[in-house]
């Protein structure tokens, strides 16, 4: 985005707001906690909300969350313990759609707060800072943040917004202990939480499962991040032929052309969950599978949290080290399969990484699927 069309969306976004929004008087002992990013980020943040709740400083506060509605789900109902009220932005509609901003934007300000929390380490300009930014609030607190999702000038427009911004380590680290930095400073404890946990509610299935399965998810959010149909379609053949699993294919309403392709190639049974199950019983799936192969997405984050399946995620080097791979002490179940060229020498991507900061170009297509076979057999031949 040009510095002159980010401007002029500015302004207008800035005209709009001070037409509707509704400047109230903090509340005392109130706290809206701001979190738009996606699925698998919420994973790797949500247990520290609990930690918040119960934390000396805002014990007896209210909590409010601002969260993104691709998740809505999955908090009201395994975060509902922790947050008394929830408000819930389409990251989208909330940048294109002016009628629906405008709604958002009078919900947002309707109650003026005490404390304004914004954890998000990558901070994005018209979204987690531009909701800190039109709530009324005595304290407003975020991350000094990177410039992966933002640039020099907006972040430097974007930190006037605040009243304190929490340091944080330079560099690449894994986005778990990126949130556990932050709330320790936060709270000025050291927090205990070495992974991320999911206590699964009961959830019912209108489906039943193998005795003995692999979950295939095949479905990204970028078509960049998204292994070849085919591919998966080799690696389900060899899970069948050699170690006799059952497949089951899932994945959301927008890879169902991939699952059209999918039972074209695939000649054997498999069970087609792609776009028909919700987030919780995908959590439910994930628990009851051997093992799941699957695209760089929140997937693998919920079979970590679940400590279930052992995990095989392939991936083009996008959030190298923030998000893969795994720290050895947070779970020995998670293995990625990069790019070849990233594998050559970690210890030069990750480099290149803190220098460049972006999407990776690496095609992930250029990954063969003996690498994940053999990563297979790893896997199924230890003790």
């Amino acid at each position: 985005m040009s510095k002159i069309v980010f401007f002029i969306k500015w302004l207008a976004f800035s005209v709009l707001d001070f037409l509707v929004v509704s400047k109230k008087a903090p509340v005392s002992k109130t706290l809206l906690l701001v979190r738009l990013d996606a699925i698998g980020d919420y994973v790797l943040f949500r247990n520290f909300i609990q930690i918040l709740k119960n934390s000396h400083q805002y014990k007896d506060y209210k909590i409010t969350l601002c969260g993104n509605v691709v998740w809505k789900e999955l908090a009201e109902n395994l975060d509902k313990n922790f947050i008394d009220e929830f408000i819930w932005l389409d990251t989208k509609k909330f940048t294109r759609n002016l009628w629906y901003r405008c709604k958002k934007v009078q919900a947002l300000t309707a109650t003026g707060y005490e404390v304004v929390i914004s954890p998000v380490y990558s901070r994005e300009f018209f979204h987690s800072d531009n909701v800190v930014k039109l709530v009324s609030a005595t304290e407003k607190i975020g991350s000094v943040g990177d410039l992966l999702n933002t640039t020099e000038l907006k972040k430097a427009i974007a930190d006037r917004y605040y009243t304190k911004l929490i340091p944080a380590t330079p560099g690449l680290l894994f986005e778990f202990y990126r949130n556990r930095e932050f709330f320790n400073v936060l709270l000025n404890q050291q927090v205990s939480l070495n992974k991320p946990s999911i206590n699964l509610v009961n959830i019912p299935l209108e489906f039943s499962l193998p005795q003995s399965f692999a979950v295939l998810f095949i479905g990204a959010s970028k078509s960049t991040k998204k292994w070849p149909v085919s591919y998966f379609v080799d690696v389900a053949d060899y899970l069948t032929e050699k170690y006799g699993l059952e497949i089951l294919v899932c994945g959301g309403v927008g890879d169902l052309p991939d699952a059209k392709e999918f039972s074209r190639l695939f000649q054997k049974k498999y069970l087609d969950l792609v776009g028909q199950t919700t987030l919780l019983q995908l959590l439910r799936i994930l628990k009851n599978a051997e093992l799941l192969i699957s695209n760089d997405t929140s997937a693998p984050h919920f079979a970590v949290g679940l400590d279930s399946a052992n995990v095989i995620m392939i991936s083009n080097g996008n959030g190298f080290m923030r998000f893969a791979p795994y720290p050895k002490d947070v779970t020995t179940k998670f293995h990625t399969v990069f790019h070849q060229t990233i594998e050559k020498d970690l210890a030069a991507y990750a480099s290149f990484c803190i220098h460049h900061q972006g999407e990776s170009v690496l095609e992930i297509s250029e990954i063969p699927v003996c690498r994940v076979l053999n990563k297979i057999d790893q896997i199924i031949a230890r003790p």
